[in-house]
């Protein structure tokens, strides 16, 4: 028994990347402000999952699919004779691990599956944009939430595994994937260790890592780079000339119509002021807010907002919303009233996006 190379390059490359692009998925997964960075690390993982496939049938010998994948018979034998040191369980994947990797792999596809539909249902973004409502994009997250705590299931199995196989064999599995190299006989060597295709692997993965990031770079305080812009939404010079002046120009998208309409009959009594528009001025942007209010927005957050409202229920705030107040509940009331924030009004101060009404993910920043 000697040390032999047992782990060719795009198999080491493959299986480091892979696992840091899930960590980094798992992570960003539920803070909105990360989403960006989540879809990154989702497509990543997505394509490595398709190479993986390829290079498991045209690969090295221990990296090929036909050489780990067994039937139960032989999983069931590994089992039995797993503390037996003298048990040859073979230099490559193990039939236990084999299952792992085959558990993984799938869980990962199904994940960036789902969650290119929960993208493009939801958020109108991605491969699938216009393919879902923002209806089945909401339940299919549900489902993507079950396949990532899943997924976190079998990695604890598989670590827990890698531990006890390591201890029990008195090698370090994990270093082993490391270097490539692993105890065995000469004969169990690796024949070829495709240098050429593991570093062409690799600064693919360095060139949509710089492409992706790269707007970053020009981002400046003054204009911020963001990966989300709402294009759909129908803007009114009038509105923004005569919202803008006393607060944020709050696009109708975010109230339903009814709650307009109070506000406009209400026009002298609009938070404790009084409007002082003209009669013209006044249907117009009457009229704006009524045809593009929540009821006739296809976004997420105007969806959100209505659903979280009961059937008579139609506020002056947007801050009164339940799905307002849902969002917002981990955040110290302090912080509101703390500069930069002049109030929970202050939409602009966190939402880089709020001018236009986007409010999309990955345009929030928390100050200080």
């Amino acid at each position: 028994m000697t040390k032999v190379r047992v782990w060719d390059l795009p198999t080491r490359v493959f299986h480091w990347t892979f696992a840091t692009a899930c960590i980094v998925a798992w992570i960003t997964g539920d803070d909105a402000r990360y989403t960006d960075i989540h879809l990154y690390s989702g497509y990543l993982a997505a394509a490595l999952v398709l190479f993986r496939l390829v290079w498991g049938v045209v690969g090295g010998r221990y990296a090929r699919f036909r050489q780990f994948i067994v039937g139960p018979r032989l999983i069931i034998e590994h089992l039995r004779h797993v503390t037996d040191h003298h048990y040859n369980h073979g230099a490559g994947h193990n039939p236990a691990g084999a299952v792992a990797v085959v558990i993984m792999l799938s869980l990962v596809l199904a994940l960036s599956v789902t969650g290119m539909i929960v993208l493009g249902g939801e958020e109108h973004f991605g491969p699938l944009n216009g393919m879902f409502t923002i209806e089945q994009g909401d339940a299919v997250h549900t489902w993507h939430a079950w396949l990532a705590w899943a997924w976190l299931g079998i990695v604890v199995l598989h670590l827990s595994a890698v531990m006890v196989m390591g201890l029990l064999q008195r090698e370090s599995l994990i270093f082993a994937m490391i270097t490539g190299n692993k105890e065995g006989g000469l004969a169990e060597a690796e024949p070829r260790n495709s240098t050429r295709t593991g570093r062409i692997l690799f600064v693919l993965i360095a060139i949509y890592s710089a492409v992706w990031f790269y707007p970053y770079l020009l981002a400046t305080k003054d204009k911020p780079y963001l990966p989300f812009v709402d294009t759909s939404l129908v803007q009114s010079q009038e509105w923004h000339d005569n919202c803008d002046s006393c607060h944020v120009p709050y696009h109708p998208s975010l109230l339903p119509a009814h709650s307009w309409q109070r506000l406009f009959d209400e026009e002298m009594h609009h938070f404790g002021e009084g409007l002082f528009l003209d009669i013209e001025t006044m249907v117009i942007l009457r009229d704006y807010a009524v045809k593009n209010s929540a009821e006739h927005s296809n976004r997420e957050v105007s969806w959100r907002i209505l659903k979280s409202l009961g059937p008579n229920e139609h506020p002056n705030r947007i801050t009164e919303t339940p799905y307002w107040i849902e969002v917002h509940k981990k955040i110290d009331e302090e912080r509101f009233n703390t500069y930069p924030v002049y109030g929970k009004a202050d939409c602009g101060a966190c939402h880089r996006d709020a001018d236009s009404g986007g409010f999309m993910n990955g345009g929030m920043f928390i100050p200080n």
